[in-house]
């Protein structure tokens, strides 16, 4: 069933690669997707690691979820095992060899908007020291992850991150950022060398 009105400024898709091939983009638009290694499938996964039906993300008003179907192997979100997870920006699920990145579109923040910046911190997902939360209330916040450090800088137009030291950049989202500023959003994945950290805006 196709999704009806799921808010006009949500639109939702799945990147699926194994190791570095990029193999589609999948976009969300039916109630629920299943996955698995059947080929009646939604997004069939040819891994005899993957279950039969593997694993289900559904459309909750404006939020998704993905739930495993006690699945043989389970199913990991940013690397850790789930029964289900609300799904949020940048979110990594794992199925077998696969990985499907959960994306949203955002609209472009406005140049000339006077909207003050929320207080905002960094949520460590995995790795020492998991659990930890960062607050952002300085200008300038060092962020590290196996040999790796970057920056949060709060500028007037929000949050940016730049890498600092290290071999590998930074990715947000999988992207990689480069040499480049990357300006952050309510919920984008930092990755630093397999350290994963959750950026997040505090609501008022």
């Amino acid at each position: 069933m196709t999704m009806q009105h799921h808010e006009k400024t949500v639109a939702a898709k799945l990147v699926l690669s194994a190791g570095d091939l990029l193999l589609r983009s999948i976009p969300i638009i039916k109630e629920s997707i299943s996955v698995g290694r059947r080929p009646y499938n939604d997004i069939a996964l040819d891994d005899l690691t993957v279950s039969g039906e593997h694993a289900l993300i559904q459309g909750r008003g404006t939020d998704f979820v993905v739930r495993d179907l006690r699945s043989r192997n389970g199913t990991l979100v940013n690397g850790r095992p789930i029964a289900e997870h609300l799904l949020v920006h940048g979110d990594l699920i794992e199925i077998g060899v696969y990985r499907l990145r959960f994306m949203m579109e955002r609209r472009a923040p406005d140049p000339d908007s006077e909207t003050p910046l929320g207080p905002a911190n960094l949520e460590y997902l995995n790795h020492a020291p998991v659990g930890q939360t960062v607050v952002l209330d300085r200008p300038i916040v060092s962020v590290h992850g196996s040999g790796h450090v970057a920056v949060v800088s709060r500028r007037k137009n929000g949050y940016f991150i730049t890498h600092l030291e290290g071999l590998a950049f930074p990715l947000v989202n999988g992207e990689s950022i480069g040499l480049t500023s990357r300006l952050l959003a309510d919920g984008d994945l930092i990755e630093l060398s397999g350290t994963m950290i959750r950026f997040r805006v505090q609501q008022a």
